[in-house]
């Protein structure tokens, strides 16, 4: 699924995701400390299965996979997904910031442009999966109005690392 125009705030653009793309995003979700609270493997862990998935990103039928980058130099700053449900009224998403990013407010931007377009697209609601000791995101989700709906498990693929995580959702208002 693509989005038909890039978000933008004055800082950074959303744009969808091209395979070019892939190289920069492995290379940050595959990090042990950048990508440690995702649910994708570290690089020793991505079997051909999930390589044949990071190979159909570009014209998923799902969700939409979405590249984060600074306006005026174009650098790839995250990345982050949206998959909404049969009704397209709740969308779960997932993102990811660079860690030569955190602590900057790019995370801030990102849920800010995911939750304006799912309100324009007419969804009811936002949910995102975080790991409880992932701090930093759920803080980030709590600071942008989003609650704890409820607990749950998730695994890094391919792997035996498993995560205590909450299920964050946000009620758009019309």
């Amino acid at each position: 699924m693509k989005i038909s125009n890039p978000l933008t705030t004055p800082r950074i653009t959303i744009r969808n995701y091209i395979s070019s793309d892939l190289p920069f995003l492995t290379a940050m979700w595959f990090d042990e400390e950048n990508g440690r609270y995702l649910s994708d493997p570290t690089k020793e862990y991505a079997d051909e299965k999930y390589r044949k998935v990071l190979d159909g990103l570009e014209d998923n039928s799902e969700g939409y996979y979405l590249v984060a980058e600074l306006r005026d130099t174009k650098e790839i700053v995250g990345s982050c997904c949206i998959f909404p449900d049969e009704k397209k009224e709740s969308f779960d998403i997932g993102y990811c910031v660079h860690k030569d990013c955190w602590r900057k407010g790019i995370g801030t931007e990102i849920i800010a442009l995911i939750t304006a377009w799912v309100r324009d697209s007419g969804g009811a609601e936002i949910t995102a999966e975080v790991a409880k000791e992932n701090t930093a995101s759920r803080s980030l989700l709590e600071s942008n109005g989003f609650k704890i709906k409820r607990e749950s498990r998730f695994k890094k693929y391919n792997m035996d690392v498993e995560f205590e995580s909450y299920i964050y959702s946000l009620k758009i208002l019309g």
